[in-house]
C-alpha cells in the first residue's frame, strides 16, 4: 500500500471519529447520520401501507377532504359569532342614541358620546344632530 493510501486510511478513521462525535452532540445532518451508522436509510417507525397505491391515494384524499370540511366549519362558526357580536354592538349604539347618552350626525355613521346635560345644549333629537 502506498503512503498516500495509508494516510487516506488514517484520515478516514479520523473523519469517522469526528462525524460520530458530531452525531452524539446532535449537530449532524441526516446524510451524515446515514453514512456513519447512526440512522437507517429507510424509515422504520412508519410501516409501509398494506393497501394498494390507488386505495392509499383514495384514503389520503378522503382524510384531507375531511380536514377541509372541519376547517370550513370553524370559519363559518367564527363568521356567525362575529355577525352576532356586530348585531349586539349596533343594538347597544342605537339604544344609547335613543336614550340620549350618545349622538350621531345625520349624514355620518359614526356615534359619539354625550356629556350628561349636553343633550339640550346641542339640540340633539332621536335622529341625531345636523352637520354644521
Amino acid at each position: 500500500m502506498s503512503i498516500f493510501g495509508i494516510a487516506k486510511k488514517g484520515f478516514g478513521k479520523a473523519v469517522k471519529a469526528y462525524k460520530q462525535k458530531k452525531i452524539s452532540a446532535g449537530k449532524s445532518t441526516r446524510s451524515e447520520r446515514i453514512k456513519y451508522g447512526e440512522r437507517s436509510p429507510t424509515i422504520k417507525s412508519v410501516p409501509p401501507t398494506k393497501l394498494s397505491v390507488k386505495e392509499s391515494l383514495k384514503k389520503t384524499k378522503a382524510k384531507e377532504y375531511s380536514r377541509r370540511i372541519d376547517k370550513l366549519d370553524k370559519a363559518r362558526k367564527k363568521v356567525e359569532e362575529g355577525k352576532k357580536m356586530m348585531k349586539e354592538g349596533q343594538k347597544t349604539r342605537k339604544q344609547m342614541r335613543d336614550t340620549g347618552s350618545a349622538f350621531s350626525f345625520r349624514d355620518k355613521k359614526s356615534y359619539h358620546a354625550v356629556q350628561p346635560g349636553d343633550k339640550q345644549r346641542y339640540k340633539i333629537d332621536k335622529k341625531g344632530i345636523a352637520n354644521p
